[in-house]
């Protein structure tokens, strides 16, 4: 995993060093290693310093730097850690000149997610002021992950577990996963690497958005997600379905400063029959969000509980799909690195990614502070071509411009 900012001003290196290896003390997951044993546990080691790279862009790489930072982000994405060994964070600082540079922060997904990344830039911003000010960091008290997986070991294990179990159970009582259908059929074992569609929605799209889920008691994300069922609907045809989604897993504001593997997977299971325009799918997505999210338990206990829920995604020709939108965390904004610094996205394009990804295909969204929304729609060209994957994502944006000027309109109209 990979995050990468654009930072403007004097970066004082030895102080970004310091801040990083204060970041590893503060986060004790970024040092923590899985030993796979008989019976695994996770081993804590004492704080080591974080590698970094630093280098200078040489004056005839061709390109824009904003194409190279681009590019700089892609390189990042597809450089791996070893979970064996700690500490499990790596930087590379590349630098246009002493006012320009782009600095990538690297993670392995067992030790990070989506809403931790984000953690770890505004604390390493903080560290790095700190160490350049000699000031104390002005960070909140962080509580460790192995507390979170603590936590929910007894809440799934208790009887708020067995009453969601019993939830789910009723929930998604005959239906099946969506599974998006492919171009051929799956191979047992991948050979190509991962490609990706980038897409980017506007502000004026955004801040439509944004009204209309004010308007509707609910939050962007859910219309996101309502948009992405009118999509499953297009493509499968079904009006009773069951997405799999990613959820940020903090269902307990104590974690929300929390780095690790906290992210969980949920499925939303939308009856779209009664629905006669796009705004009926926001209120049915919305409620049962709201549902859902009430009734939070890991993704396995679900499997367990239905064990017939993920059939088609063993089926020769689909492949199973995770939708997942990640808001910034509450309270962090744009961090300020050095003299400012801007989170880097990709703009519509079709890049390579890197054969790291879980079989099957990645719906991501980040939804940024500036009003625009990147999605990155992860694929195996061995299952899918981009054309079609493509295809996907420009059905998306027409659902997301319907939603945000014509939200009256029959939602099947398309």
């Amino acid at each position: 995993m990979a995050t990468a900012l654009r930072v403007t001003g004097p970066i004082d290196v030895d102080a970004l060093r310091g801040a990083l290896d204060d970041l590893v003390v503060r986060h004790e997951i970024l040092r923590t290693v899985v030993q796979r044993t008989a019976e695994p546990f996770q081993q804590v080691h004492e704080p080591a310093p974080v590698p970094l790279q630093v280098r200078d862009v040489p004056a005839d790489r061709p390109g824009s730097r904003d194409t190279i930072a681009e590019e700089l982000l892609n390189e990042a994405e597809r450089s791996t850690l070893d979970p064996r060994q700690s500490p499990g964070l790596h930087a590379v600082l590349t630098r246009f000149d002493d006012d320009d540079a782009v600095l990538a922060l690297i993670t392995h997904h067992t030790g990070s997610d989506e809403w931790s990344n984000r953690v770890l830039v505004r604390d390493l911003a903080a560290l790095y002021r700190a160490r350049v000010t000699g000031a104390e960091a002005a960070l909140p008290p962080v509580v460790q992950y192995r507390e979170f997986a603590a936590a929910q070991r007894a809440a799934a294990d208790g009887p708020d577990g067995e009453t969601a179990a019993k939830f789910w159970q009723d929930k998604l009582s005959g239906v099946r996963i969506f599974a998006v259908p492919t171009d051929r059929d799956v191979p047992e074992r991948h050979h190509e690497p991962y490609s990706a569609v980038n897409f980017v929605v506007g502000r004026d799209v955004m801040g439509a958005i944004g009204d209309l889920a004010a308007q509707e008691r609910t939050d962007v994300p859910t219309v996101l997600l309502a948009a992405f069922n009118v999509l499953v609907h297009s493509v499968a045809g079904t009006t009773d379905q069951a997405i799999d989604t990613l959820t940020t897993g903090r269902t307990e504001a104590r974690f929300d400063d929390t780095a690790g593997p906290v992210m969980n997977f949920v499925v939303l299971r939308t009856d779209l029959g009664r629905c006669a325009s796009l705004r009926d799918v926001v209120a049915a997505t919305r409620d049962v969000c709201r549902e859902t999210y009430a009734n939070e338990i890991p993704i396995q206990h679900i499997e367990r509980a239905v064990p017939e829920l993920m059939t088609p995604n063993d089926e020769p020709r689909k492949t199973n799909c995770i939708v997942g939108v990640f808001p910034h965390p509450s309270g962090v904004g744009t961090p300020v690195l050095a003299g400012g610094s801007t989170e880097i996205y990709k703009r519509p394009s079709v890049t390579p990614v890197g054969p790291w990804i879980p079989h099957g295909v990645a719906w991501g969204m980040h939804p940024h502070p500036g009003g625009e929304l990147s999605g990155c729609v992860q694929f195996n060209t061995e299952d899918l071509d981009a054309s079609t994957v493509s295809g996907w994502t420009g059905t998306y944006q027409s659902i997301l411009r319907d939603l945000a000027t014509d939200p009256g309109r029959t939602w099947t109209a398309r």
